[in-house]
């Protein structure tokens, strides 16, 4: 069930593919059977459909009838086809368990002509038979109890599951490496699927963090995060930290060492499970001013075509105009060469304190095509910092 549940949302309400009228859709044609009401159509965001969905559908939280309406949306076939995949390699596990059931039980299951003499008695031959037959089920039961279960891997951890330590022929470190990797998935459910775990240290110098601010957290927890900027000697990157207890080392020129980190889009992201140390007096690195330059430098929004949607965007930008919808809040941006781009603001995003000629600063929007248009999106790590004439304010 909860492998199912994960499908429905992680793979299927919050794929890429699917737009906010796309989930619109979706909820208007499962409105009859998950007995949505106008209020709930309106209201629900995508983890709270696919509770309900869990709910109405426990056999397996909606999965099949998700997969059917995908199938009925123009531009979710692909979609559909993928959730079907997934679905396939849940249930192909489940023949896996049963036989090891069978296997582990007391008595070991023989054919009938092994076993019975055409009277109805035991032969010595049949009692013979049946010894071996407990013997080898003994052998195969102990072999199969020393094999790693390995479940297919899943989209999101594909990186993690090809990792070396999992493809060792000790049977031993097969089993210490998995149970590493299913630590770090439970941990980890903020991490973006597709992510690549980067094991070997790099050293790095902290050019800006903002304050820790709460999330939507898939768990539903209430959980917290903050955004920073670090630089290489050759590179900067953006980085989403998900331990908020190392905001300390997060200090702006402070030079750290960075370990066991993922990287998604040249955005580095860490969690408990990541390493982070400051340097030591030898392990200090200098960053050259027009590295820095280039790190605070907002993308042009005449550019944003090329990256195409999905493509994640952080700077800084001018509020041009305002738009607030009964369901969400449109900010109308434009950079210094006066193009202009509409942000898409819901959730704690909808209709926030801000006036024209404001500054908007974005972390992590995504660029998604709505009504053939591209736009900005906020996502569950977006976070917005409106600097007013004179003063910063964080908007939360």
């Amino acid at each position: 069930m909860s492998e199912y549940k994960t499908i429905v949302l992680q793979q299927g309400l919050e794929d890429v593919a699917v737009d906010d009228y796309q989930f619109r859709k979706i909820k208007s044609l499962l409105r009859q059977e998950l007995k949505l009401t106008k209020k709930m159509q309106d209201d629900y965001d995508r983890i709270q459909l696919a509770d309900l969905m869990e709910d109405t559908f426990p056999e397996d939280a909606g999965l099949e009838k998700l997969i059917e309406v995908c199938q009925s949306i123009k531009g979710l076939e692909n979609l559909a086809k993928k959730l079907e995949t997934e679905r396939a390699k849940v249930k192909g596990k489940s023949p896996l368990r049963k036989r090891k059931q069978e296997a582990g039980s007391d008595t070991p299951t023989s054919t009938t002509s092994n076993t019975v003499a055409s009277d109805g008695g035991e032969t010595p031959t049949t009692q013979k038979r049946k010894s071996i037959n407990r013997e080898k089920a003994g052998v195969k039961k102990t072999k199969q109890s020393e094999e790693p279960d390995h479940p297919p891997c899943p989209e999101e951890v594909t990186a993690r599951c090809q990792s070396p330590e999992l493809q060792t022929s000790s049977l031993a470190s097969s089993n210490t490496s998995l149970a590493k990797v299913q630590k770090t998935q439970t941990q980890n459910q903020s991490i973006a699927r597709g992510a690549v775990l980067q094991k070997d240290a790099m050293t790095v110098i902290v050019l800006n963090a903002i304050d820790p601010f709460v999330y939507a957290s898939s768990e539903h927890e209430v959980k917290e995060m903050f955004h920073a900027t670090v630089a290489t000697v050759n590179e900067y990157f953006h980085v989403k930290v998900f331990n908020i207890n190392l905001k300390e080392k997060f200090t702006k020129k402070n030079v750290i060492i960075i370990s066991n980190y993922f990287k998604f889009k040249g955005i580095l992201e860490i969690n408990e499970a990541s390493s982070v140390f400051e340097a030591g007096p030898d392990q200090k690195i200098e960053v050259s001013n027009s590295l820095i330059r280039k790190a605070n430098k907002p993308p042009q929004i005449s550019d944003f075509h090329k990256y195409g949607p999905g493509a994640v965007v952080y700077g800084l930008f001018t509020l041009q105009k305002k738009k607030v919808n009964p369901k969400n809040t449109i900010y109308e941006i434009k950079d210094d060469d006066k193009n202009n781009i509409e942000v898409v603001g819901n959730g704690k995003w909808y209709n926030i304190s801000c006036e024209e000629g404001d500054k908007f600063q974005l972390f992590c929007f995504q660029l998604k095509t709505i009504d053939k248009q591209l736009k900005l999106v906020c996502g569950d790590h977006s976070f917005i910092k409106v600097t007013k004439a004179g003063k910063k304010k964080n908007i939360h």
